[in-house]
């Protein structure tokens, strides 16, 4: 059976074509692939940026607060999920606050990220296109707490995937967060991190 596989335009850009793998990550697949399906990456932004590490969309609102109102698990060694797929250059992760928070936010490492290994739940690569992800990655940003934002927008113009003739169905859905939850969250960690000095990767 062939692995799904997703062509992402960027708008004023090229386009990525990232593969999918179901077996080390079904319910995240399930996820993107329905969300593909309903159109909703289309014309959300990369909003987060850094540089020549890691490029992070998929975000409703594109400020990494946004909610859909559920989660999905987190497909990860250590949440008990046997997920060999490393963060290697390619690799598209979930982004997260804590462990079964992941809804729609993704992100692409531009370098091997060992430390996110087990960790984060990674679901695909980069197959063809990882020179506009490399573009992207390199554009200006605006320091904003712990991560850096971008200082131009760079917009999904379309996302769509081939699945094969195959129905991969909708996700387990968890119980999600509202918009002011996701904000505190949000605050809460810049608070920590600065504490602790904590750099990003």
């Amino acid at each position: 059976m062939k692995n799904p596989i997703v062509n992402m335009k960027i708008r004023d850009g090229k386009e990525i074509k990232i593969e999918l793998y179901p077996s080390e990550a079904p319910e995240s697949v399930k996820n993107f692939i329905a969300l593909i399906k309903k159109g909703f990456f289309d014309g959300l932004l990369f909003w987060r940026v850094e540089n020549d590490k890691l490029i992070q969309g998929g975000c409703p609102d594109n400020d990494g607060t946004g909610t859909l109102g559920y989660s999905i698990k987190s497909e990860c060694k250590e949440n008990g999920v046997d997920n060999n797929l490393k963060f290697t250059r390619g690799t598209i992760g979930l982004g997260r606050f804590e462990f079964n928070t992941e809804n729609s936010e993704f992100f692409i490492v531009t370098v091997d990220t060992p430390q996110l290994d087990g960790k984060f739940t990674s679901f695909g690569r980069v197959v063809e296109g990882m020179d506009e992800v490399d573009r992207i990655s390199k554009i200006k940003t605006i320091e904003m707490g712990f991560f850096h934002k971008a200082a131009e927008e760079v917009a999904i113009e379309k996302m769509t995937v081939d699945t094969f003739g195959v129905e991969y169905g909708e996700p387990e859905k968890l119980p999600g967060f509202t918009k002011e939850e996701m904000v505190k969250k949000n605050n809460d960690i810049i608070e920590e991190r600065k504490k602790s000095g904590h750099k990003v990767i």
